[in-house]
């Protein structure tokens, strides 16, 4: 039976009471979508879905986090609010313009915190696990009651995206470190949250703060370069707080493949398949970029759907060794001609090219960390610094105690770069005066992880 447009907005004001889950959504509260298909593709950033998955209270988000909430706790201060977290499901579009949906997790300040409040647009680092979300916090994916107790429970909420072929998305892949993509999911990402914010009552002030740790901080700061150039209008950008990206990709790539890490094939294979998909210009047949016998199966290998397909990726999946997975004559050809087809689709991707950013870029990263070298940093800092624009960077090496292992260090970077600058950008912009902390003493445990490709050589 055909429903009139009343009776849809009519339905549409009852989602909030709606058990039911949408097509293609984790639950409730459907937006329009879910009852017309329009003839149209549906609007970027329109409502396909909103559901409470989380809960956390201050207690939750201060000793609940073990040593991550102690060094949030004494650097950032104590949380002032509790948190609660949506799915929130929405309409974005692929790699080449089309329809496709994607999924976002929304921290709401509590009560304890006033708004109206800052909106924050956040890209997480490398996941090649569907099951691991932004939008649930598991064991094994503590990030989301670390973000909540880094900006949420201080009083700013966060739009964080699962990426395109991630969390619920529909999408069949997931465009690895290509920027536009990244973007269009955060940008996307922040509409559909302005729509939930709204059906929530939660109060936004309109500005926008944009951050990320690892691919996240790639995509933090191309996320700026598209809204300076296309939608400055839409969103008041008020600054970018990139931590550990990999914002000179070609020369990380290069870099990477003369001294690889113990995760490189892993980070090898993500990358070229997806640039692959996106550009459709890798290979003819994938033998011609991968040795045999991964070249079987390499195109269609990752994302894997659970954490044990991700525990067999190292040595079974994938060789444990880069020059095990690559042909000599591929890496031979990228490494000397930047024409080779992955290079050119690289350099569509690196961020420190000519683009001279307006928002002040508030860089961050730790200058011993194994997984995205801290020279992108710091060319990062004196490329922007020679074009004029505000910009700053800290490193948090001196944060770092003797405890935390080198295998943790990229994990402990993320904590201390958001919960910093947090404090010395967000707010001292809102008038909050902090002492300067120091990392806990006698503090031990892990502070992670919050990649599920963890190691060195992944962003």
């Amino acid at each position: 039976m055909r429903r009139s447009l009343a009776s849809v907005a009519a339905l549409a004001a009852l989602a909030f009471t709606a058990c039911s889950a949408p097509h293609g959504g984790p639950g409730a509260l459907p937006g329009l979508s879910s009852f017309a298909r329009p003839l149209a593709a549906p609007a970027r950033g329109s409502v396909i879905s909103i559901v409470k998955t989380a809960s956390f209270g201050k207690g939750d988000l201060n000793g609940g986090l073990g040593l991550a909430g102690q060094v949030i706790t004494a650097l950032g201060g104590a949380p002032q609010c509790g948190v609660d977290l949506y799915a929130v499901t929405y309409n974005t579009i692929g790699v080449a313009g089309e329809p496709a949906t994607a999924s976002a997790g929304f921290f709401v300040p509590g009560i304890g915190c006033k708004g109206p409040f800052t909106l924050i647009g956040y890209g997480q680092g490398t996941n090649v696990v569907r099951a691991q979300k932004i939008t649930h916090p598991t064991p094994k994916n503590i990030e989301p009651p670390v973000l909540a107790a880094i900006f949420a429970a201080h009083g700013y909420a966060i739009a964080a995206t699962d990426y395109l072929g991630l969390g619920y998305s529909n999408y069949p892949f997931q465009p690895y470190l290509v920027v536009n993509s990244e973007a269009s999911a955060v940008i996307d990402a922040m509409r559909a949250i302005r729509i939930a914010a709204a059906r929530l009552h939660v109060p936004l002030s309109g500005k926008v703060f944009l951050t990320g740790h690892s691919q996240g901080g790639q995509t933090a700061l191309g996320t700026q370069k598209v809204i300076e150039a296309t939608l400055a209008s839409e969103f008041d950008l008020i600054g970018d707080s990139p931590s550990s990206g990999p914002y000179a990709l070609t020369q990380t790539t290069l870099d990477g493949l003369k001294k690889p890490g113990e995760n490189a094939a892993i980070y090898s294979a993500y990358i070229l398949t997806a640039y692959h998909k996106t550009y459709k210009n890798g290979y003819t047949k994938p033998v011609e970029v991968f040795r045999d016998p991964y070249a079987k199966w390499v195109e269609n290998l990752l994302p894997v759907a659970t954490y044990r397909e991700a525990a067999g990726l190292n040595g079974k999946s994938l060789p444990l060794q880069l020059s095990a997975l690559l042909q000599p004559s591929f890496v031979k050809t990228f490494s000397n001609d930047a024409k080779n087809p992955a290079r050119v689709d690289l350099a569509l991707n690196d961020l420190l090219d000519g683009w001279k950013p307006k928002a002040p870029v508030y860089l961050c990263g730790g200058d011993r960390d194994p997984m995205v070298e801290f020279k992108n940093s710091l060319l990062a800092y004196r490329y922007f610094k020679g074009l004029g624009v505000k910009v700053s960077l800290l490193d948090v090496n001196s944060y770092m105690p003797p405890s935390i292992p080198i295998t943790g260090y990229h994990d402990a970077v993320l904590v201390l770069c958001h919960t910093l600058e947090r404090v010395r950008v967000l707010d001292a912009a809102a008038g909050i005066r902090r002492p300067a902390g120091t990392w806990p003493q006698n503090a031990r445990g892990s502070i992670g992880p919050f990649e599920s490709a963890t190691g060195n050589g992944s962003f």
